[in-house]
């Protein structure tokens, strides 16, 4: 039967699994039916998510479908990870002309020029009540009186870069209607205090505490907070446990302490005593703590034992899992079920837990983040590491020292490291076709791995977005024969965003014209060739590679630059 001859409910039901950039890149402009299905179809879209959407996509949405739509759309999603922000406004739209929207999602944006137009118009979105900004870089210290300015926002996260010079500052206008705030940090003088004066209505309140609190005298209650997401990287441990002892109504409360430990009965007595409404307590410790002449099994037995009595396991039928390096002595000590978007597998490890059969609640369904931190002597053992189930993994990291026999010398190893590295590869693959969400995969201190994946099988994978890069001060610069290597891989075949060093342009001209679906290179060139001055190195080689690519057969119209927080990213705009 021919797919044309379907009727139009079955369609309907095709484009509602699949995005609207994939829908309008498969089904676009093929005959009069199909444009008009297209256009029935995204007039019963009221949530729109438009950030892998290809520069001829945008054209095509705005065009022909988008100005129908506009005062429809509730829920918007927009990235300049791929230019999708700039194209929106460079097409004439502005965010005030979404008279109904209620949720704003806005990626990866770093330009002032962005975050201007941004603030001129939220003030027009009155029926906005959901506000999400990720990974952005915000400047101006108006931007976020602007946003609790809004009179019917209810919900707003900021999740910035680490080394953004803006986190979220402190409001100086108080907000009636702001409930759940995400993304606020407590440093550089920002101060937690200052923020819960100016939200008066807060309930859900998620931060991080980072260097020296501005709470450490905190003398009042916080009475309107209900549920609290925390992560702790300051050394003031005192400060955490008297900033809890003020939260009276708390009933939910998730910790991440990176480089602290509350031992069972502090957590007993802090609860018994301060929080009596507490429901539901989430956390993950890290302790150092060793206790002398005791094996690891003694050890981990010690620590979990403490969490054995009524008081955890027949009150509130909270259970507890231990894991311990017994090489590095790291200790790991969290609730099960593990409710934490980030695992790192710190290899080797012995594990023992509160509940009736040990590990049997390790179905690590949150978890989104999987980082393997270990040697490249333990590295197999290690990604065969499988007493956890993580069924939803959209990120894997490999991070390797770098002294590592992994580490080529003039690109040569010893044939037994190689053999070695290959089974390593093998194991990956495996987690590569187990993994069906995985779209994102780095590498830190292992620049072969790029390069020898290519020899494995693999079958089924949909990783995307590629990093492979070494700690700064070891840079490796991947030549033009290794690069060709590279792209000769289903790595390649498939990936969207690279952020690689290689020796010189010719190797980002190979990389470009190579890789059929890239649409952003995050570069580094160890050798000029072009002799470019620093400040218009980018410019001057989007320049060179778009006059190279002239009468070249390619998918490639143009290539654009952009610089955030002192990198340089390439824009691929393919037909």
């Amino acid at each position: 039967m021919s797919f044309e001859l379907l009727p139009n409910e079955v369609l309907f039901d095709i484009f509602n699994l699949l995005s609207i950039p994939d829908f309008l890149h498969a089904f676009s402009e093929l005959n009069h039916r199909f444009d008009k299905l297209i256009c029935d179809h995204l007039q019963n879209q009221k949530c729109i998510d438009l950030r892998t959407t290809t520069k001829f996509n945008f054209d095509l949405l705005w065009k022909q479908y988008f100005p129908k739509l506009i005062g429809e759309i509730t829920s918007l999603s927009l990235s300049n990870n791929i230019n999708t922000f700039d194209q929106f406004y460079s097409h004439g739209f502005t965010l005030r002309q979404f008279t109904r929207l209620q949720s704003l999602s806005l990626f990866h944006i770093h330009s002032n020029e962005a975050i201007q137009n941004i603030m001129r118009d939220l003030p027009h979105l009155s029926t906005l009540t959901h506000m999400t900004l990720e990974k952005c870089t915000v400047n101006d210290y108006s931007f976020v009186d602007i946003i609790w300015s809004l009179p019917n926002l209810v919900y707003f996260r900021f999740n910035t870069f680490f080394d953004s010079p803006l986190t979220f500052n402190a409001p100086t206008v108080t907000s009636s209607t702001v409930k759940s705030v995400h993304g606020f940090c407590d440093e550089r003088g920002i101060s937690i205090i200052d923020l819960l004066q100016r939200t008066p209505k807060a309930r859900y309140l998620s931060i991080c505490i980072n260097s020296y609190p501005s709470f450490t005298d905190l003398s009042t209650n916080l009475t309107s907070i209900t549920k609290l997401n925390l992560v702790f990287l300051s050394s003031l441990f005192s400060a955490l446990l008297n900033f809890l002892r003020r939260i009276p109504n708390l009933t939910h409360l998730k910790i991440d302490m990176k480089e602290h430990f509350i031992h069972a009965q502090i957590w007993e007595r802090l609860i018994q005593k301060y929080l009596t409404k507490l429901k539901h307590l989430q956390f993950k410790m890290k302790s150092t703590t060793v206790i002398e002449n005791s094996t690891a099994e003694q050890q981990v037995k010690r620590i979990v034992d403490d969490f054995r009595n009524s008081f955890w396991l027949d009150e509130h039928q909270w259970f507890v899992q231990c894991d311990w390096n017994p090489r590095n002595r790291n200790c790991y000590v969290y609730t099960i079920p593990y409710t934490f978007e980030d695992f790192n597998i710190d290899f080797p490890i012995y594990s023992k837990s509160t509940h009736a059969h040990d590990n049997a609640q390790c179905l690590f369904e949150c978890v989104r983040r999987l980082t393997f931190d270990t040697t490249s002597y333990d590295l197999h053992e290690c990604l065969t590491f499988s007493y956890i189930q993580l069924p939803n993994i959209e990120h894997i990291s490999i991070k390797l020292p770098i002294q590592n026999p992994l580490w080529y010398t003039n690109g040569q190893c010893h044939p037994s490291v190689y053999k070695y590295e290959l089974n390593c590869l093998n194991q990956l693959q495996h987690l590569l076709e187990q993994y069906s969400r995985l779209t994102s995969l780095h590498f830190q201190g292992w620049p072969s791995a790029i390069l020898n994946l290519s020899k494995c099988h693999i079958k089924n994978m949909s990783v995307f977005e590629l990093i492979s890069r070494c700690p700064l001060g070891h840079e490796y610069y991947y030549t033009r024969k290794e690069c060709d290597q590279f792209t000769s891989s289903i790595l390649s075949n498939q990936c969207k965003i690279l952020s690689i060093d290689v020796k010189d342009s010719f190797c980002v001209y190979d990389l470009i014209i190579k890789m059929n679906k890239l649409e952003m290179l995050n570069v580094n060139l160890k050798i000029n060739l072009l002799n470019l001055n620093q400040t218009s190195d980018s410019e001057n080689l989007v320049k060179w590679l778009n006059r190279k690519m002239q009468g070249v057969s390619t998918n490639i119209k143009n290539i654009t630059t952009r610089t955030a927080l002192h990198r340089s990213y390439l824009f691929i705009e393919r037909s």
